[in-house]
Order: structure tokens, then C-alpha cells, then sequence
């Protein structure tokens, strides 16, 4: 255990606090970087799997994940088994070889760990993809990834090969198949891989991943433009994991003989906070894993009642959804220690509602963080002082936040509002394949810019006021407005759109677009644009609203000015 100086949650020194702000700190001026009160953890030399099974011996005939819709289970032993299964046949069976990319397009459910995590021993590259995308989305993570094998479930094999000749790639596919079921020709099944024995630890042994090898690369939209890989390394994973079981962090109780966390999972599996947080931080801990391919309210509710969930892992739609509805009572919630969400923003409203069905020991925490954090950045510590419902909290373990001006890029003195930017050895190496948006995300001290506009208010936290970058959060999944304009614009009636994100009540935004007609007399409605969008995305990338324009703002070099479009509009 690292000890732990007991000071107030942020160690400031050397502050200039404007006059409504005062902190129990002692403080001088020209400050600007924060850091945490609690000494950093080094990152372990020790292989990512052995990390993760570190204090298996605990739980290992315990169960690890079961679906609930399939009711599907695997034990932590089996679950142990049939990763290195899988990792074996990746190597052996399909003749990959270590730094070959692997696709990921699942729901969540038992069988998802197995792939990431065997393809990862393998020393493979896992880029994690949305399920429901259709095949033009995912052929753009394809053609940038380039992956030598996709693993899906069968709803979703037409749109995998009708990307795959998008991209013009020849990739062998796996299917999460029932061994009962039939399976289209040429696929490979999952269950023959990894559940069907193989092992053979002489070979994985000799995998050696350094800790600046890439072990994941999901797709966030940065700071602008078309969703681009994130370079997710072993150190990011491996000291997420450390900071994770800090005692000021850790939610989760060590699975004993006596008790087990509970945890339904539905925060989606390939996306940065469902892989790290949910996934990394709770299987090693040895916590029962309830997998949700899809949120279906009744099923939820089921869970929460029948399960005695300890642990809830939220967005903020949930949270509304959950502090409103009627059928969700005090006797759903009642086994509750943590509720943690993230993702996107929350009024202090809406979480004090659903805190009012809840035992009164029920502690809400809030984080923040970006797929290029590792989903990690602040947080309301554990038990802290900070009951400021609205707040981030203060930068994690192993994190420095500084603010900057966007315009200038010049440093803020802390306690003035400005970009937030991170350090830390959870930041991402950079994107993938893409030197030029590496350089513009980063500082020239090695600070990431998260795109967001925020302020830190002494014992309070961090607060996000506003979003420089361009993405909508829908749900809390990234939706980049690009993406949405460009298809507009290959509508033959369309000569130019603007993509922005408007507030919805559930939701968090939903995008909503204006479009430039090439001709003024053009026959084509609002709702034929919709569906020609709906078309081609998944459906939480909808465009909600389309209104006719005479003008869309733009720069000299014709980049959109979304704050401008939205003033001129809004």
C-alpha cells in the first residue's frame, strides 16, 4: 500500500483564487497546474494479463460474467482458460502475429473479454467497434485500422463483408456462434477457437509487449473532424488498473468467500469506459459482471431488484432515466454503495432525485476523462468532502490538469476558466496513423487538450462549462457532426450543411442540422434528409431536426463556425 498524506483532495500551492472563491489550503500566486494530493503509483513492469489476474487465487471458481439475455456464463477460471485459448488459435490457427490488428464489433456479453483480452496476450492490437454501425461507418475504422481478422455476432456479418469490400480488405471473420446454429460459409466460430481447448503457454510466454505498444485503438472524434484511432497503450492499461485500486478510487470490494460485488453492465463494452473502467477495474477485482447487449428497461430493472447490485455504472441519461421513472423504487436500490457516472455532464437535479430512492450511505461519484485518457481524468474521491453535484472533482492519481486559453493556447491561472488539458501516464500515445492530429492535440509540455472549456473552483472541483470541440454526445457516445455534413452533402438536392448538437431532455444533445439547397425550388423535405442520413449511420446518430438555410458561417479557409451557426439560428 502507498502511503497517502492526509491534505485536503488537491495538493495547491502558489494559487490566485478570485474573491467568491476560498479554499482550507494555504496558497500563494501564479499557479498553474494541479496535481493530485496523493502520491503517484509507477507503472508496473508486469505483463497486462498478469496484472489483471494479479489476485485471482481469490475468486477463481467465482462467477465472472453472465448474460442477461442468454444467461451464458463463465467462471474466473474459464474465463482465464479460454482467453488464452483464444489467444493460441489467433496465432496458431490463423496465423496472426503480434502487432496484427483485430476488429471487435460485439454487444456486450461473457464472450467480449475473451476476444480483447486473448487477441491482447497475443500480442494483436484490438480496435473495438460499434455493433449497430452499418457499413459505411465501419468501413472507415476498417480502411484506417486495417485489421487481419473482425469478430462479430451473426445480425452483424452482411454489414462486416459489405465493409470489408468497401475497404477493398480481405479479413477472415469470426462468429459468436451457438454451436447448435449454422454458421455462414467461410466463417470461423468462436467457440472452436476458444472454447474447445489449445492452449499453449511455450508460445505466449515468448509474446513481449513493451509499454508503449499499442493494445487498443478505439475511435473518438478528438477535437474535430471524422472519429480517428486512439493509440491506448500497455502503460495506459496497465496504470489504469493501479490507479483504479487506489483506495481513494476503488469502488469495488475484493471478491471474498463470504461476499461478491454485483454490477449490471450495460455502458457498452468497445467503448472506452465500458473496456477500462467497467471490464479492467472490475474483473480484477474478481466482481460478478452482468452483461446487457442492449438496454432493455424491464430487464434492468430485473437485474437491480433480483441481483442486489452493489455498484452502478451510469451516463447521465440513465441517471435521469432512473431518478424519474415511477417502477424504479427503494427496494430496487437498496444493496447500493456507488453510483459512478461520467461520459458527459449532469445537473445537480437530476442526481439528487435519483439519491432520494437510495439508502442514505449510497455515495454518488462523478468522474471525467476522454477516450484519450483512458476515460480517467478527475473524480469526486471516494468519500470525500465533495458533495458539489455538478462537480468533476480533482485530477486522479498519476494526473496533472492545467487550463489554457484556446485562442492563444497561453496558460490560465487556476480558479479562471480555459481548455482543460491532462498529463498523465494514462494519455494516449497519439492517433493512430495520424501525425498531424497528435501534434494539435498536445501542448508543447506534453499537456493533451481535451477540447473542453472548464474551471476549477476550490472545494468544489473541476466544472466542464462548455465543449470547444465539435463532437455531440448522444447518450453519452461521441456523434461528429463531419461525419453527418458530409453525408448531407452527397444528397443530390444539398449544396452545403452544418451539423450542431441541441439539448435534449434524455439524451444529453441530439444533432440537428442546416442544410443549403443547390436550388431553392428543390422538391425534397425535411424528413427525406433524415431518412437518407438514417440510412447510413447507427441510430444514435440520427439528425432529430432539419432546417432550410441561406447561409452556413465559415472561416476564410472554410472550416464551419459552429458557435456562429448556432447564434445566427439557435
Amino acid at each position: 500500500m502507498h502511503s497517502v498524506r492526509r491534505l485536503f483532495p488537491v495538493q495547491i500551492k502558489n494559487v490566485k483564487w478570485p474573491r467568491n472563491y476560498s479554499s482550507s489550503a494555504s496558497v500563494k500566486k501564479n499557479e498553474y497546474i494541479l496535481r493530485s494530493a496523493y502520491e503517484d503509483v509507477p507503472v508496473p513492469n508486469i505483463r497486462l494479463l498478469d496484472r489483471l489476474w494479479a489476485e485471482a487465487s481469490h475468486f477463481k471458481n467465482h462467477v465472472a460474467l453472465v448474460s442477461a439475455e442468454t444467461k451464458k456464463s463463465y467462471t474466473y477460471l474459464q474465463l482465464q482458460n479460454f482467453i488464452v485459448n483464444f489467444a493460441t488459435a489467433l496465432l496458431k490457427k490463423l496465423g496472426l502475429k503480434p502487432g496484427d490488428v483485430i476488429a471487435i464489433a460485439m454487444p456486450n456479453c461473457p464472450e467480449f473479454p475473451v476476444v480483447a483480452f486473448g487477441a491482447i496476450q497475443a500480442g494483436c492490437m484490438v480496435t473495438t467497434v460499434n455493433p449497430v454501425y452499418k457499413e459505411q461507418e465501419l468501413s472507415h475504422q476498417l480502411s484506417v485500422t486495417r485489421p487481419k481478422v473482425i469478430v462479430t455476432i451473426p445480425q452483424s456479418y452482411d454489414t462486416a463483408i459489405k465493409a470489408l469490400q468497401l475497404s477493398q480488405l480481405d479479413a477472415k471473420i469470426v462468429i459468436i456462434d451457438n454451436p447448435a446454429d449454422s454458421v455462414p460459409d467461410g466463417v470461423i466460430r468462436y467457440t472452436q477457437l476458444a472454447e474447445s481447448g489449445g492452449a499453449d503457454y511455450t508460445l505466449l510466454d515468448k509474446i513481449e509487449s513493451k509499454h508503449d505498444d499499442v493494445a487498443v485503438i478505439p475511435f473518438s472524434s478528438g477535437t474535430t473532424g471524422l472519429p480517428k484511432g486512439v493509440e491506448i497503450s500497455h502503460k495506459n492499461l496497465l496504470s489504469s488498473m493501479d490507479v483504479m485500486s487506489h483506495e481513494k478510487h476503488c469502488l469495488a470490494e475484493l471478491t471474498t468467500a463470504e461476499h461478491q460485488d454485483v454490477l449490471p453492465c450495460v455502458l457498452p463494452f468497445f467503448h472506452i469506459y465500458g473496456m477500462v473502467i467497467t471490464l479492467l477495474g472490475h474483473l480484477s477485482k474478481g466482481c460478478k459482471l452482468i452483461t446487457m447487449s442492449t438496454f432493455q428497461p424491464g430487464t434492468y430493472f430485473d437485474i437491480l431488484e433480483s441481483e442486489k447490485v452493489n455498484l452502478l455504472y451510469v451516463v447521465p441519461p440513465l441517471v435521469i432515466f432512473l431518478g424519474k421513472i415511477p417502477l424504479v423504487t427503494k427496494e430496487h436500490l437498496q444493496h447500493l454503495r456507488y453510483i459512478f457516472t461520467g461520459a458527459a455532464p449532469i445537473a445537480a437535479t437530476d442526481i439528487e432525485a435519483l439519491l432520494s430512492k437510495t439508502q442514505p450511505s449510497t455515495e454518488f461519484v462523478q468522474g471525467y476523462g476522454a477516450t484519450e485518457t483512458a476515460s480517467m481524468g478527475s473524480t469526486t474521491y471516494k468519500g470525500s468532502w465533495n458533495r458539489h453535484y455538478g462537480s468533476c472533482g480533482d485530477p486522479m492519481v498519476n494526473f496533472e490538469m492545467k487550463f489554457i486559453n484556446p485562442a492563444t493556447g497561453d496558460n490560465v491561472l487556476i480558479g479562471e476558466e480555459g481548455e482543460v488539458c491532462l498529463k498523465s501516464p494514462l494519455v494516449m500515445n497519439g492517433y493512430y496513423k495520424n501525425e498531424g492530429a497528435t501534434k494539435d492535440s498536445f501542448t508543447s509540455d506534453g499537456f493533451f487538450k481535451t477540447g473542453d472549456l472548464g474551471i476549477y473552483k476550490p472545494g468544489a472541483g473541476l466544472y466542464i462549462t462548455d465543449r470547444i470541440k465539435e463532437l455531440i454526445k448522444v447518450k453519452g457516445m461521441q456523434v461528429a457532426p463531419a461525419e453527418l455534413e458530409g453525408i448531407l452533402r452527397c444528397h443530390p438536392a444539398v449544396q452545403d450543411a452544418g451539423v450542431v448538437g441541441i439539448p435534449h431532455e434524455f439524451y444529453g444533445e441530439v444533432p440537428k442540422a442546416f442544410v443549403i439547397l443547390k436550388d431553392e425550388d428543390a422538391e425534397v423535405t425535411a424528413k427525406e434528409l433524415q431518412a437518407f442520413v438514417a440510412d447510413k449511420v447507427s441510430d444514435y446518430k440520427e439528425i432529430k431536426e432539419v432546417v432550410f438555410v441561406d447561409e452556413i458561417p465559415k472561416t476564410a479557409s472554410g472550416k464551419i463556425l459552429r458557435r456562429e451557426l448556432k447564434r445566427m439560428y439557435l
